[in-house]
């Protein structure tokens, strides 16, 4: 068997920028609504009462590759300094069944996520938005702040946490002397007058109001990618027009819109459009600039796998595939 590369989280970050996903990304997202990639469900099977043990794999067309994402999935670990997710992404050639890659993949994850979302900001938020809102401060806010630094140089970015503290932690250790970056304790005050919002917490239940939202604001909706677990109420998911990875993952694992359908507060035919079509030109996206967009992560292997190989790519010589 041939011998496949092997990247720690430091060969990740090392090898790639995360404004080095766009494209491949795009791609990714028009693969999936052009039905050329596949990606099953995701499946997780208890271990104990500690944790579980998750898989998600997939394949694609366009570059041929295909692979997996293997994870332990331990809620507590962050206390022991430990990441919540700890697995790898393992990439094949498609074309002979060669082992390729095997990548970190909470250092994949992190990048490919806040990249994700800076796509979907560009599809679909207000052209140079001036003031971003990231609502968190763990790994996916820094990622979010490093992806918005880099993808929206010129625009004022506002931190907020439900400890005040981690938020100020945050914009010292990253972005410590730029005026542009602040933290705000007070949410409403956070969000008001944003053009851009990244819901980026581990919360379970809602914890962003409908009622904050602006006339024109952008949100991205981050941190809840299954279906217990949820970070804007019925009120805001009935004022927004919903995009997201894929419309399938959507239906099975989008705690917003599941609750908010059985609560009676959004039609069962509650329209939600993959951001394929608008990458694709099938959808126009953002039909006017007074008009509210919501992107869904669910987060694709398939999102992964484009990682993992641009990972690959950048890190030495180009591989056959």
């Amino acid at each position: 068997m041939t011998s496949p590369a092997v990247f720690s989280a430091a060969d990740v970050f090392a090898s790639v920028q995360l404004t080095d996903l766009l494209q491949p990304l795009a791609l990714a997202m028009q693969a999936v609504t052009q039905k050329t990639a596949n990606h099953p469900p995701r499946f997780a099977a208890p271990v104990n009462a500690q944790g579980r043990m998750g898989l998600m794999y997939g394949s694609l067309q366009e570059p041929p590759l295909h692979g997996a994402k293997v994870l332990s999935l331990f809620p507590g670990a962050p206390a022991m300094g430990l990441s919540s997710h700890q697995g790898f992404v393992v990439l094949f050639d498609s074309q002979d069944g060669r082992p390729m890659a095997i990548c970190d993949a909470d250092a994949l994850t992190a990048l490919r996520t806040a990249a994700m979302s800076m796509l979907a900001t560009q599809a679909l938020a207000r052209p140079d938005p001036r003031i971003i809102t990231i609502c968190g401060a763990g790994e996916q806010a820094e990622w979010h702040l490093r992806g918005s630094l880099a993808c929206f140089p010129t625009a004022e970015i506002r931190i907020w946490a439900r400890r005040a503290e981690a938020a100020k932690d945050l914009v010292q250790r990253i972005a410590d002397g730029t005026p542009q970056v602040r933290a705000i304790a007070d949410l409403p005050q956070a969000v008001q007058g944003a053009d851009v919002i990244h819901t980026t917490t581990a919360s379970k239940s809602a914890f962003f109001t409908g009622e904050w939202l602006e006339a024109g604001q952008h949100i991205n909706l981050v941190g809840a990618s299954l279906a217990d677990s949820r970070e804007l109420d019925d009120t805001g998911v009935a004022r927004v027009t919903m995009f997201t990875d894929s419309t399938e993952s959507s239906s099975r694992e989008s705690g917003e819109i599941l609750e908010a359908k059985a609560a009676g507060k959004i039609p069962a035919d509650y329209p939600v459009t993959e951001i394929g079509q608008v990458l694709l030109g099938l959808h126009s996206g953002r039909a006017s600039a007074k008009e509210i967009t919501a992107y869904k992560s669910h987060g694709l292997i398939l999102q992964d796998l484009v990682a993992a190989f641009e990972v690959l790519k950048l890190s030495g010589p180009k591989p056959p595939v």
